[in-house]
């Protein structure tokens, strides 16, 4: 993060960010801005290309990080099971129930931001009623 020109203007208080990160060894880290409403209106992924990104393919990488860029997910979300899945033939895929999380989430009659359990409620009917579809 050091080398990004004017990185003082995107990354609130960095050199402490950098510091803390480089202390962790954390080879990921987003940065989210919200709008008015609470949702997302930009995200900032900064990677540490270490030996384990270095072993995984780009376009997983990819996948992977636009995945949890997309919702505002748990730090702890994905750490018993991956938000991708592996075909048969190597083809590495969006895991079809976080897709349809990710497209309840996404429906425009919905909140961009909620706290309320409730919501919770509202996404799984929105899950089951794509599920029904197909």
């Amino acid at each position: 993060m050091r080398a990004v020109p004017n990185r003082d203007q995107i990354i609130p208080d960095r050199d402490t960010l950098t510091y803390t990160l480089e202390n962790k060894k954390a080879n990921q880290y987003r940065l989210f801005r919200f709008d008015n409403q609470g949702g997302i209106k930009a995200c900032f992924v900064f990677l540490q290309m270490d030996e384990n990104l270095n072993a995984v393919p780009a376009s997983t990488l990819c996948l992977s990080q636009v995945v949890q860029s997309i919702l505002l997910w748990s730090d702890r979300a994905f750490q018993s099971q991956s938000p991708l899945a592996v075909l048969g033939n190597g083809q590495t895929i969006l895991r079809p129930e976080v897709a349809d999380l990710i497209k309840a989430a996404c429906a425009p009659e919905l909140p961009a931001y909620s706290d309320c359990v409730s919501h919770v409620l509202r996404l799984f009917a929105r899950m089951n009623k794509q599920r029904a579809v197909l």
